[in-house]
């Protein structure tokens, strides 16, 4: 589990240190505040040799990645043209070091007393970025912003099953959101129809998986993917998108269940205030409140943040503390 982050000149932030992360952790700020930054310095921190991914992730990308996307994880305007990203772990650490020229590059490690050796992680001519020799990998998983299509949540779904005990695991996980589950089943259905998800809710036949709620369909499309992908890390970039208010405790409380059960740690963004409530009275419920509030705001030198833990997330709520500077 990751419970350390650290940031120089990365995209907008100056300068970022966050410590004690929890299980699960929730990000929040103004538009444009660096919540999908910091998703993107978690993914390529988590997992560097996917950093060639990390274009298409979270944003929509057109024509030259390397003048369009790459060129601007360097923060602009950055001092002697170098950055770090470090993510560190109970046991190691990963430490990626950007540069936006060779000059930079060759003088970074004696500058900041890093390890002699790093390996060329990606190298462009607007930015070399390098990573340390002995990287730990962390099995991290991206979920889309955008509500699954039933054939999508089919083939998650079936993805869960065919691991040993994922069947089980996935009903049990949804039961707990909504006891009435008893049995989630593919249905070949009718030729002209295709395979749909039923699930046994106690009715006298199986229903479709959209009459459930959108609170169960929504979880179960991150659930499937969770217990099929089997990660370490999971963000998910405005995990309230598509969700009725009335379902979000509903969402936090499968989540939370999850996160522990599966021993997966969480980074989500929102948008909304009622989504943070509701993670807030999920987490109350439980016997460990293994949640963080990491808040981001802007200032003349850039972005900056802070971690809330449960004393200061309750100040939030009560007004007493400004969660959207």
């Amino acid at each position: 589990m990751i419970t350390e982050l650290s940031l120089e000149n990365f995209r907008g932030f100056r300068s970022l240190e966050l410590k004690g992360l929890k299980r699960v952790n929730l990000i929040v700020g103004h538009n444009n505040a660096g919540k999908t930054s910091l998703l993107e310095a978690i993914f390529a921190g988590s997992a560097p040799q996917r950093f060639g991914e990390l274009p298409g992730l979270f944003r929509q990308t057109q024509g030259n990645l390397e003048t369009r996307y790459f060129r601007w994880l360097l923060r602009d305007g950055t001092p002697n043209d170098v950055g770090r990203l470090v993510i560190r772990t109970e046991t190691a650490k990963n430490i990626l070091l950007l540069a936006g020229s060779i000059e930079a590059q060759n003088a970074r490690p004696e500058v900041r007393h890093a390890p002699p050796q790093f390996q060329n992680l990606y190298r462009a001519t607007r930015l070399t970025v390098l990573l340390d020799v002995n990287p730990v990998y962390l099995p991290c998983r991206v979920i889309s912003v955008h509500h699954r299509s039933p054939q999508s949540l089919i083939e998650l779904v079936g993805k869960a099953h065919r691991k040993k005990g994922g069947e089980e695991t996935l009903q049990h996980l949804l039961a707990t959101v909504d006891p009435r589950i008893q049995k989630i089943r593919i249905d070949p259905g009718e030729q002209q129809e295709g395979n749909q998800l039923i699930v046994d809710i106690g009715l006298s036949e199986l229903v479709p998986i959209s009459q459930v709620g959108q609170g169960v369909y929504r979880l179960m499309a991150i659930l499937g993917d969770i217990i099929g992908e089997g990660p370490e890390v999971v963000l998910i970039d405005e995990i309230e998108n598509g969700l009725h208010h009335s379902v979000h405790e509903q969402v936090w409380k499968g989540l939370a269940e999850t996160a522990s059960q599966l021993n997966v740690q969480v980074f989500a963004t929102t948008h909304s205030d009622e989504f943070l409530r509701a993670a807030h009275r999920a987490f109350s419920s439980r016997n460990e409140y293994d949640f963080g509030v990491i808040q981001l705001f802007r200032v003349e030198s850039g972005v900056q943040g802070r971690l809330l833990d449960k004393k200061h997330i309750e100040a939030a709520l009560a007004g007493d503390i400004e969660l959207r500077d």
